[in-house]
């Protein structure tokens, strides 16, 4: 897999973001990274830098969008078995059973 020197650097960016709230001792979750991220894009002098966080920011909310729309249910069954089903589907169209 070849990745560009753009991807790579939104994934240095988010890295050193995560481990900024890991070292901050305070909450870790998708408002928190976000807000990290803003706060390095605003700090950043370095124009590529700013945009990677910029472009980190997107990747983060879009997938915590596409995490919200996921819809999965666990069932019991009568002979207590657990059932899952998502609103997804099957990851490749195939029924299986």
């Amino acid at each position: 897999m070849n990745r560009n020197d753009d991807e790579k650097l939104i994934d240095i960016v988010m890295g050193k973001a995560v481990l900024a709230m890991l070292h901050g001792g305070g909450p870790v979750s998708t408002a928190a990274l976000v807000a990290e991220l803003k706060s390095m894009a605003v700090t950043e002098k370095n124009a590529l830098r700013q945009r990677a966080c910029e472009k980190a920011i997107t990747e983060v909310r879009n997938s915590a969008n596409a995490t919200r729309q996921q819809t999965t249910f666990k069932v019991r069954g009568s002979d207590n078995v657990g059932h899952i089903f998502s609103s997804s589907g099957p990851t490749d169209d195939k029924k299986k059973h």
